[in-house]
């Protein structure tokens, strides 16, 4: 940690307060005031409610913490937590989103939004003026019939590092329309080696073992119809862990790559039987609605005609997909993109704007091997209704090892906004005691592909002392481009670890 950076822990409550969990904060302003939320489990995690605090930067003197969302009983319904608070404030109105389980399974989440208004002296969270009650109003998304799940269907053979049914990793990565494309073509190779195919392999097999057996007849008999010819093969099949003997058996006798394709075919298959049988199942009337879980902040976009759109990035858990909501009527009413971004298990997007207009979103990583232990990215031409497939992000630094990010454009660096600067904060190390930040730019508004020039050095934020971890960032800009990252900052203690939310503020790229 240098000496732009400092870390202040949210302080209030009492020591009891922090021992319980304290995750997935969100970090924003309102006026020039740091607005902080977070979820707190109580119960071992059974419950749970959305608090908030706020700070004035120049002396950290944080306000009371206030309780803002919970599951309409002060959160004391078993197995109905209220997580991961996403924020979105402007122009005095404010829209709160998080997820609420129902038996407090992934399947069940529900996205929730509570909506107010605040007048430019914000003080403290007790001057909004909630229009919603604590436990909020449901978020409902209009799609069109199945197309969501059609363009899936399609969209899924695609993604990387599997194009067109086969296996050739450094030619995928090449031709992927990834966000360092020029003429779809990346700018330069990747270090796929026989080390980083084995790894991806060993994940596969390692994620496709423990599928859910229920669904095994399904996938079989989909894949049958799919693809008669490795019918023989699929009635060796018993249970999915039965897979990675099934591979060193067949490995004498097929092409490798044969079987690579299969895995992936295995993988793919599943994922589409599980989502439309249990997130998106057939008989429910809210099919489209449920499973659907919060995390990076909403983000307001400028369309090519000067109009606003807001959007809303959310996953699922139960099959590793990311999707994003989109609202032109600032949060009244929302709309399903016409394509899910289009990844194996690329979760908890972050999406930036481009100064072309372009849209890139870096996503976290569930299978991390399949993605080279690096950060994936998609990108939306057409301001979020369509989404390219993910791939690993070409800067090998950026790494991840299934864990929290977050992105943001810079307006008011030291760099020229036109060079469309942006943050990326991650946890590189997999026992995540260390938070990194890298700057990278797009290209100019006026270059054609607005490609990315370059990335900056990795800064180190900080690192935590041994036993500790710090992780699920989120990050805002102060007008003099000042940076501020909200994360969970875990703490051993004799009696406990003590789960703290902090606020880093970074100095490095003031003006």
């Amino acid at each position: 940690m240098g000496n732009d950076t400092k870390v202040i822990f949210v302080e209030g409550e009492s020591d009891a307060f922090w021992k319980s969990g304290n995750r997935g904060s969100n970090i924003s302003f309102l006026g020039e005031n740091l607005f902080v939320s977070w979820s707190h489990s109580i119960a071992g995690g059974d419950y749970s409610a959305i608090y908030a605090s706020s700070t004035h930067p120049a002396d950290y003197v944080w306000r009371p913490l206030t309780r803002i969302a919970d599951n309409g009983e002060d959160g004391t319904i078993p197995n109905c937590p209220a997580t991961n608070p996403a924020f979105h404030s402007d122009d005095g109105k404010i829209l709160l989103f998080w997820q609420m389980t129902s038996d407090g399974t992934p399947a069940s989440s529900q996205l929730r939004m509570r909506s107010g208004s605040v007048s430019n002296q914000f003080e403290s969270v007790h001057s909004v003026r909630w229009k919603t009650p604590v436990d909020g109003e449901p978020v409902t998304a209009t799609v069109s019939s199945d197309d969501f799940l059609a363009a899936m269907t399609i969209l899924c053979p695609n993604a990387w590092p599997l194009l067109n049914v086969t296996f050739e990793p450094r030619k995928s990565f090449e031709m992927a329309p990834s966000f360092s494309a020029e003429n779809g073509r990346n700018l330069s190779a990747p270090d796929i080696d026989t080390d980083a195919v084995d790894a991806i392999i060993d994940s596969l097999i390692t994620e496709i073992r423990d599928f859910d057996n229920t669904y095994l007849k399904d996938v079989k008999h989909q894949l049958s119809e799919d693809h008669p010819d490795i019918a023989p093969i699929l009635d060796r099949l018993r249970r999915f862990s039965d897979i990675a003997r099934f591979f060193d058996a067949f490995q004498a006798h097929l092409r490798r790559n044969t079987l690579i394709v299969f895995l992936y075919t295995v993988y793919d298959t599943y994922t589409m039987v599980v989502m439309r049988l249990t997130v998106f199942n057939m008989f429910s009337p809210d099919r489209y609605e449920r499973g659907w879980r919060t995390r990076s902040q909403p983000q307001k976009i400028r369309l090519k005609d000067g109009a606003e759109r807001l959007l809303l990035p959310v996953h699922s858990d139960a099959i590793g997909l990311s999707v994003v909501f989109y609202s032109d009527d600032d949060g009244v009413s929302w709309d399903y993109a016409q394509t899910p971004i289009p990844g194996r298990g690329t979760i908890e997007p972050c999406i930036v704007q481009r100064p072309s207009g372009k849209l890139t979103a870096f996503l976290r990583t569930k299978a991390p091997d399949l993605y080279l232990n690096r950060v994936a990215v998609s990108e939306s031409c057409d301001y979020g209704l369509t989404w390219s497939p993910a791939v690993p992000v070409l800067n090998p630094e950026i790494k991840n090892h299934d864990a929290g990010l977050a992105a943001l454009s810079l307006k008011h660096s030291r760099f020229d906004p036109s060079l469309g600067p942006f943050a990326v904060v991650y946890t590189p190390d997999e026992d995540g005691r260390s938070l990194h930040l890298s700057v990278g730019f797009f290209g100019t508004s006026s270059d054609r592909n607005n490609m990315p020039l370059t990335w900056l050095e990795p800064v180190c934020l900080e690192q935590a002392a041994s036993g500790c971890r710090i992780e699920a960032p989120s990050i805002t800009e102060g007008i003099d481009g000042t940076l501020y990252i909200s994360c969970s900052y875990t703490i051993p203690e004799e009696n406990g670890a003590c789960e703290k939310i902090c606020v880093i503020q970074y100095d490095g790229l003031k003006g």
